[in-house]
């Protein structure tokens, strides 16, 4: 940009503002436009297809002020921060700059208006800090007051943190610049994350300055009962987090919780690729919520309660008292349909009071949102009016009902429905509500009336029939006189200004009509606000309340869509043992059987009991990777708290859940399939015990066939000792030839059928019999006369290596063979088959014979 000597003095005053808000878009409200200047106007005019122009070299684009909300949300949606730069004051004097100050900050995670944000996500800003003893986070979603803390252990790959950032998926992450620039590994999870990241100064996470930041927003006892003391290191993310908050949000912190301090036992252990690979959100295929476990199970009524589903999914609960109650509850509604269906339609209609709960404590709410509150307050005494043990699901609500009733009450009589925003003055409070706005209203009114009949009185005493009046910031009240009336003025009239078809004048007493009529104008207009003013205090005094009675709305929400899922469904109520094996009967994948139908889909069963180690066989395409998926889904809802989809299920208690399905290149952070998929192994193996669920689909497949064998082998021992249960997917038949002892073989059936063969996606004891990848092949579309080339290739080459056929078979596909030679047969007949000298008889009997072969 140009100097600042040689600059206008609003753009001296836009670079003075820019300085301070340098990592965001500045709007610059310049009448009824925001404008943006230099790189802000490049970037956001690319971002947003806005015209980029300029103005003495300075590039610059703007949009409507009136519409910036639609704008704003797409800078969001990009990662952008943007800081609002309003005109203050403007001066009488058109030559005086205006007053300009930033009035608002927006990013990704501290917005709180609904219009920004995912209604069924969370919305989480994490602070993430380093030092020689461990890792410690702290994220908050301040939409919901939801204020959380971990330690986490020092790791060469950082592999407990990018599951926990999988897992939370938090949409800013803050860390102090001197350890994202030092810790490479560090900067390279947080960078995948897909969180927009703020590098601060390394002194916001200074213990000191973190103490005095969580003592300012938190009493001492809540810091205390989350066992957190003067010199814990985690203090070093919570105060930054504080501060970053704070730094945005141009008014006072929103309500916080009580911090929650996660520990390893707190939840089941997820790791990134079980997260992805299980699809527990998104699809792989586009990474939309369509194809995922939580669209699959997803009946809930509320937007609070889908996103409690979506916790849930990505944070199960390894204690089982904790479970059970969730069980139990879901039981309840389960067996009691008719309170199910009363439960599920009166919240169909809730409004989102966790997240209205905060905009109370901002004493941010709309008219809107005050009359979402007051419904929904109304909805839930009707909950909880016929079911007083609703109250317990939040086991500190304490509050005076009357207090809400009337809160309530006082809203639905007092705020006007038809009013969409605070901007719409005059139409916000209702009349009848406020005796004293009232007064004011009527005045108004009658200073209208009486307006009008000394119009009406200047018409008749001077003959101007098209007599006008109006008011500026200039020459305030006048009529205005067209020329051809002019002669008509009398001397009374003062004349203020002239126009090309007219003059403008005033008098004495208009003036003073016009006065009354403004201050009682103002005067309604400030009382309304003032009454408006007023329900924003009560809300914020019981914003507590709002917090705890959506809490209750949103787990009503949870248990009773879990209760019509399971009915709707055909799931079952699991039994949750402590210690032990899984046993599951007939247990179904629930997000393909929400596709292909309960009847269409093949149920598969899976004991633990007999040996903790499953090696599984079978070819592509027969279902092993839905089948391994299935168990490991199966008993994730049931540390949900949830019923699941099989005629049986017992589940231990979980530590961990580990997925290693698949895998592709990391072109950008140079990684090849065989390292990702290594990688991912080597952190299974540090992480996984006993009391693990290990998922492995599929390893050593992206090296030789000796190296992939001998790391599949090596890595099966080792989880066979640990004594995980684990589900192991393999290609390397060869594998089921070796020491089965604490093995149990399990392969899914193929069902042969002369040249045909048919997946039957069933999981049996023992080893496939075959690969069947030619036909594999076929089925995928390859060309004949490739197939034609692999299976004449597999006979050449491979002929001779087989192994005892109980055990299977690798390579040689015998219903490939027994295909390609009849296949080569009947083409020899055909080709000498003498049509020129045969009847028409020996033809159709010639073909009757082809078709008896290929029957």
């Amino acid at each position: 940009m140009a100097e600042k000597e040689t600059l206008t003095p609003m753009m001296r005053q836009y670079m003075d503002i820019k300085e301070k808000h340098q990592d965001m878009v500045l709007f610059f409200r310049l009448g009824d436009f925001y404008e943006m200047f230099g790189s802000d106007a490049e970037d956001v005019s690319k971002l947003l297809n806005l015209t980029l122009t300029h103005r003495a070299k300075m590039p610059m684009c703007g949009i409507p002020y009136h519409a910036a909300k639609n704008y704003l949300k797409r800078l969001l949606d990009a990662g952008r921060k943007v800081a609002i730069c309003e005109q203050l004051s403007l001066s009488d004097n058109p030559r005086e700059l205006a007053k300009r100050s930033v009035t608002e900050i927006y990013t990704p995670a501290t917005v709180v208006d609904e219009e920004y944000l995912d209604s069924l996500s969370a919305s989480y800003v994490m602070a993430v800090h380093e030092d020689r003893k461990g890792l410690y986070a702290a994220w908050a979603d301040i939409t919901t007051g939801e204020f959380l803390v971990r330690t986490l252990p020092l790791e060469k790959d950082y592999s407990t943190l990018e599951s926990l950032l999988s897992s939370v998926s938090p949409k800013e992450i803050v860390v102090s610049d001197d350890v994202y620039f030092t810790e490479k590994g560090l900067r390279a999870v947080l960078d995948r994350s897909g969180a927009m990241v703020t590098k601060l100064p390394s002194w916001y996470f200074s213990l000191k300055e973190g103490l005095r930041e969580a003592e300012k927003q938190f009493p001492a006892s809540s810091l205390s009962l989350s066992g957190i003391g003067e010199k814990d290191p985690i203090l070093t993310s919570i105060g930054a987090l504080l501060k970053y908050i704070g730094d945005n949000i141009k008014t006072e912190l929103p309500q916080l919780r009580t911090i929650e301090k996660v520990e390893d036992e707190t939840y089941l252990f997820l790791n990134s690729a079980a997260v992805r690979n299980l699809e527990l959100v998104s699809s792989l295929a586009d990474g939309r919520k369509e194809g995922s476990l939580f669209n699959a199970i997803n009946r809930t009524k509320t937007v609070s309660g889908g996103r409690f589903l979506k916790d849930a999914i990505l944070h199960p609960l390894q204690d089982k008292a904790k479970i059970e109650k969730r069980l139990d509850w879901v039981s309840f509604f389960f067996s009691d349909q008719n309170e199910m269906r009363r439960v599920r339609e009166l919240l169909s209609a809730a409004s989102d009071l966790e997240r209205l709960a905060s905009k109370a404590s901002m004493k941010k709410l709309t008219p809107r949102d005050l009359l979402a509150i007051a419904d929904t307050s109304v909805s839930f005494f009707s909950l909880v009016s016929e079911r007083n043990e609703y109250l317990g699901m939040a086991e500190d609500f304490s509050s005076s009902f009357d207090t809400i009733i009337s809160f309530a009450s006082d809203t639905i009589n007092a705020i006007n429905r038809d009013c969409t925003n605070i901007q719409n003055e005059g139409t916000i409070i209702l009349s009848g509500f406020d005796p004293e706005l009232d007064e004011a209203r009527d005045y108004q009114g009658k200073g209208e009336d009486i307006l009008s009949s000394y119009m009406n009185r200047i018409k008749e005493e001077t003959g101007i029939q098209n007599l006008k009046t109006g008011d500026n910031r200039i020459i305030g009240a006048y009529f205005e006189v067209s020329k051809g009336q002019i002669d008509k003025v009398p001397e009374t009239f003062i004349r203020r200004q002239t126009l090309v078809n007219g003059e403008r004048y005033t008098t004495k007493e208009l003036e003073e009509i016009k006065a009354k009529l403004a201050e009682s104008k103002d005067r309604a207009y400030q009382r309304e606000r003032e009454v408006f003013s007023e329900f924003l205090d009560r809300a914020e005094r019981i914003n507590r309340e709002i917090e705890m009675m959506g809490r209750i709305i949103s787990l009503l929400d949870y248990y009773s869509s879990l209760a019509y899922l399971a009915f709707e469904c055909g799931y079952v109520r699991p039994e949750i043992i402590e210690n032990g094996d899984i046993d599951i009967i007939d247990g179904r994948h629930p997000v393909v059987e929400a596709y292909t139908g309960r009847s269409e889909y093949t149920a598969n069963s899976f004991s633990s009991a007999s040996s903790r180690f499953a090696l599984i066989t079978g070819p592509n395409m027969a279902g092993k990777s839905t089948y391994l998926r299935e168990i490991a889904i199966i008993a994730l809802l049931a540390h949900m708290g949830s019923f699941v989809p099989a005629a049986k299920a017992v589940i231990p208690l979980i530590d961990k859940i580990y997925c290693r399905v698949g895998a592709s290149d990391n072109l950008a952070r140079g990684e090849s399939t065989f390292l990702v998929e290594m990688s991912e192994t080597a952190a299974i193996l540090r992480g996984a015990t006993e009391k693990s669920l290990v998922i492995m689909d599929e390893i050593g497949r992206g090296t030789s066939t000796q190296d992939g064998m001998s790391i599949a082998y090596a890595v099966m021992e080792y989880l066979k000792e640990l004594h995980s249960i684990t589900l192991f997917a393999t290609h390397y038949h060869e594998l089921t030839m070796l020491d089965s002892t604490g093995i149990q073989l399990l392969h899914m059936s193929v069902r042969e059928e002369k040249s045909s063969i048919t997946f039957l996606r069933k999981a049996e004891p023992g080893v496939a019999a075959s690969s069947y990848g030619i036909h594999v092949a076929k089925l995928a579309g390859i060309p004949r006369n490739v197939i034609k080339e692999a299976s004449s290739f597999q006979k050449k080459h491979f002929a001779d290596y087989s192994f005892d056929t109980s055990q299977g078979d690798l390579f040689i596909d015998s219903s490939e063979e027994k295909e390609e030679s009849l296949m080569d047969e009947i083409r020899d007949e055909i080709l000498s088959f003498d049509t020129d000298s045969s009847t028409p008889l020996e033809a159709l009997m010639f073909i009757s014979e082809i078709r008896n072969k290929l029957l």
